[in-house]
C-alpha cells in the first residue's frame, strides 16, 4: 500500500512546474501592460499639467492686442513656457500648438482676427513602450488641452474725500470733522490722504485675519481703524502723521458709537479677487466711507445766517448724507464691479425776519410782512459700472501709453432747489389800481367800484425758485491713468445754486380778500415781481444772494465736494487696474 501511494506522488511530478510557467507568463503580460499604461497615464498627465502651464503663460499676453499683433509674442512665450516645462515622461519635449479666439456659452471659439481674450493649447507626447515584444504595441500617445481666460481688473471710485483736501480746500474740514467725530486741521487729513494701504494688508492683520471677515462680514469701525494702524505700522514708509490722526479717529466718541459695519457695502471687492485686494487705497477715503456704511448720516445745519441780514436762526428738518458703495472693482460688466453714487437728500426749512418793504412804480411802497423758505435737496441714488467695450488696456502708466476703462453713470431724480416763499401785503389807493387799468377787474370781482372807498387791500404771493432738477441723467466717463486718479471725469452737473438762474412765481393774489385772475393782474404782478428780483436793496440782493453764497461756500457745497458728488452724476475716479490675469477655463 505504502509503494502504491509513493508511485502516484512520482507521477504527478512536474504539474507544478507547468502550472507556474503558464501564471507567470500571464503575470508577465499583465504587468507589462501595467507597467506601459501606467506609464502612458503617467504621461497624459504631464501633458496636462504642461498644457495648464502653457495656456496660463500665453493668456498673460492677452492685453488688448489684435491677433496679428500677438502672433509673434504668443510665438516666443510657448517657446519660452515649453523650455520651462520640458522635464516630462515621454520622448523628448511636448509637442505643443496654441490657437486663440474668446469663450462662450458654449465653450472656446477660435478667432482669425480681432482682440482674442482666451487661449486653447493642445500638448502631445509619445511614449516608447518597456515590454513592447510581449504587449506588441511598441508606443502610445497622450494628448491634452487646456484653455485659459485673460480677464483685466479695474478699479474706480465714485467722489473721493481725498480730492477735497489734496486740493486744500479748507471748507470741506467741518463736514468732514463731522462725519468722522474729530477735530482735524487740513495737515492731519492730508497725512490721511497720502497714506496708502491695501486690503490685502488689512486683511492680515491681527484685528481682520482674513479677506472673508474684511469684505464679507461685519467688523466695527474701531476694528477697522485699529487694523488700518496696524497695516501702516507695518509699512517701511514713514506714516506718522496719518498714524496719529487715525489715534484721534480710533479714540472719539463718533467712532465708539457707530458699531457693526458691513464694509462690502462701501467696497465693491471680492474676496477672492487678488489683484484687486493688491491695488493701494486712500487711508482717508477707505475710513470715511466706512464711517457712512451704516448707511445714514446727517449733516448738521451750521450758521448760515452769518453775515444775512433777514434770516432767522431757526431752522427746521435736516439734510441727510448717505452713501453706499463708493469703490468698486472687477471685470467688466460684473457685479462686483458696480458703485453706488453717494446720496444727499432732505428738507431744510428757513424762516426770514426783517423782511424789506418795497416801494413799487404805481402801488407805493408794500411790506413784506412775512416770508419763509426751504432747501430741499435729492441728490445720488445711482450708480456707476465698470463696461467693456471698450477693453480695459493698462499701457504702460505713463501719459503717452495710459491705463484706460470706462464707467457707465446712471442717476435717478435730482433736484437742488432754494425755495423762498414771500407775502406782499398793503392798503393802495383805489386810484392807483385804477390807474393801473384795472377798473374792468375790480369791478368784476368787487362791484362797483363807489362803494368800495379810497383804499384796498392788496395781498400777493410769490415763490421764488432757484436750483435744478433732473428726472436721471448720466453718462460714459472714459477714464484715463494718469490723469483721473487724481483728476475725475465728472458726470453731471455741479452742486451749486445760480441766483441768476431765479424763478419768480405769483401763486395767489387778493383784493379785499377776494381772490383774483392772475392773468388779470399782471399790471399789479409785473412790478412786484421786478422789484423783488432786480438788482438793488431788494430782497433777492439783501437776502437770497449771501444765502445762497452762504449755501454754496460753507453748507452743501462742501459736502457736495467732499464726496464727489454732482447732479444727476458723481466725479469718477480711476483708482488701478491689473490687465492680463489668466484663469483655465477649459
Amino acid at each position: 500500500m505504502w509503494h502504491r501511494r509513493g508511485c502516484a506522488r512520482d507521477d504527478q511530478r512536474g504539474a507544478v512546474t507547468l502550472v507556474m510557467v503558464v501564471v507567470t507568463a500571464v503575470l508577465m503580460v499583465g504587468s507589462a501592460f501595467v507597467v506601459d499604461i501606467g506609464l502612458q497615464r503617467v504621461a497624459r498627465a504631464d501633458m496636462q499639467a504642461v498644457a495648464d502651464l502653457v495656456a496660463l503663460d500665453l493668456a498673460r499676453e492677452l492685453d488688448g492686442r489684435t491677433v496679428a499683433e500677438l502672433a509673434p509674442v504668443l510665438d516666443e512665450v510657448l517657446a519660452e513656457s515649453a523650455a520651462r516645462n520640458a522635464d516630462i515622461v515621454g520622448e523628448g519635449p511636448a509637442d505643443l500648438d496654441y490657437e486663440v479666439g474668446h469663450m462662450d456659452s458654449s465653450g472656446f471659439q477660435q478667432m482669425s482676427s480681432g482682440v482674442p481674450s482666451a487661449v486653447r493649447v493642445v500638448a502631445h507626447t509619445e511614449v516608447a513602450f518597456a515590454f513592447a515584444s510581449i504587449t506588441g504595441d511598441e508606443s502610445g500617445d497622450a494628448t491634452r488641452t487646456a484653455a485659459a481666460e485673460s480677464s483685466s481688473t479695474a478699479c474706480f471710485r465714485l467722489g473721493s474725500f481725498v480730492a477735497a483736501i489734496r486740493s486744500g480746500d479748507s471748507t470741506v474740514l467741518a463736514p468732514l470733522n463731522d462725519l468722522l467725530g474729530v477735530n482735524l486741521d487740513l495737515v492731519g487729513y492730508r497725512g490721511l490722504a497720502l497714506a496708502d494701504v491695501r486690503l490685502l494688508d488689512l486683511a492680515a492683520t491681527t484685528v481682520i485675519g482674513s479677506p472673508e471677515r474684511l469684505l464679507g462680514g461685519t467688523i466695527t469701525y474701531a476694528e477697522l481703524v485699529l487694523a488700518t494702524i496696524e497695516a501702516l505700522s507695518n509699512e517701511p514708509e514713514d506714516n506718522a502723521v496719518a498714524i496719529t490722526a487715525l489715534h484721534r479717529i480710533a479714540s472719539s466718541a463718533v467712532t465708539a458709537s457707530v458699531g457693526t459695519i458691513s464694509l462690502g457695502d462701501v467696497l465693491n471687492v471680492a474676496p477672492t479677487d487678488r489683484a484687486a485686494l493688491g491695488i493701494d487705497l486712500d487711508v482717508l477715503d477707505l475710513v470715511a466711507s466706512a464711517r457712512l456704511s451704516d448707511g445714514e448720516h446727517f449733516i448738521g445745519v451750521p450758521n448760515i445766517q452769518g453775515g444775512v441780514p433777514g434770516v432767522g436762526f431757526q431752522f427746521t428738518g435736516g439734510i441727510t448724507l448717505v452713501a453706499a458703495a463708493e469703490l468698486a472693482c472687477g471685470v467688466p460688466n460684473s457685479a462686483q464691479a458696480v458703485a453706488d453714487t453717494a446720496q444727499l437728500d432732505g428738507t431744510l426749512g428757513i424762516k426770514f425776519t426783517n423782511m424789506p418793504s418795497l416801494n413799487i412804480p404805481g402801488l407805493g411802497t408794500l411790506q413784506t410782512p412775512k416770508g419763509s423758505g426751504s432747501l430741499e435737496v435729492v441728490a445720488g441714488s445711482g450708480t456707476g459700472r465698470l463696461v467693456s467695450p471698450p477693453q480695459v488696456h493698462c499701457g504702460d502708466g505713463s501719459a503717452v501709453d495710459p491705463a484706460t476703462f470706462s464707467v457707465q453713470v446712471a442717476s435717478g431724480l435730482a433736484s437742488y432747489q432754494l425755495h423762498a416763499d414771500v407775502s406782499v401785503a398793503a392798503e393802495v389807493k383805489l386810484s392807483n389800481l385804477l390807474g393801473l387799468g384795472l377798473t374792468n377787474v375790480l369791478t368784476n370781482l368787487l362791484g362797483n367800484i363807489l362803494d368800495l372807498g379810497s383804499k384796498i387791500s392788496l395781498e400777493v404771493e410769490v415763490r421764488l425758485t432757484i436750483g435744478t432738477s433732473s428726472s436721471g441723467g448720466g453718462g460714459r466717463a472714459d477714464l484715463r491713468l494718469p490723469p483721473n486718479d487724481e483728476t475725475p471725469v465728472s458726470v453731471g452737473s455741479a452742486m451749486t445754486l445760480d441766483v441768476a438762474s431765479i424763478v419768480p412765481t405769483v401763486t395767489s393774489v387778493k383784493l379785499n380778500g377776494q381772490v383774483a385772475q392772475l392773468p388779470a393782474v399782471t399790471a399789479i404782478t409785473g412790478p412786484i415781481l421786478e422789484v423783488l428780483t432786480t438788482s438793488g436793496k431788494g430782497f433777492v440782493e439783501k437776502t437770497l444772494t449771501p444765502l445762497v453764497e452762504n449755501i454754496n461756500q460753507q453748507f452743501i457745497g462742501p459736502v457736495a465736494r467732499m464726496v464727489g458728488l454732482r447732479l444727476a452724476g458723481a466725479d469718477v475716479y480711476a483708482v488701478g487696474v491689473t490687465c492680463a490675469t489668466p484663469r483655465l477655463v477649459g
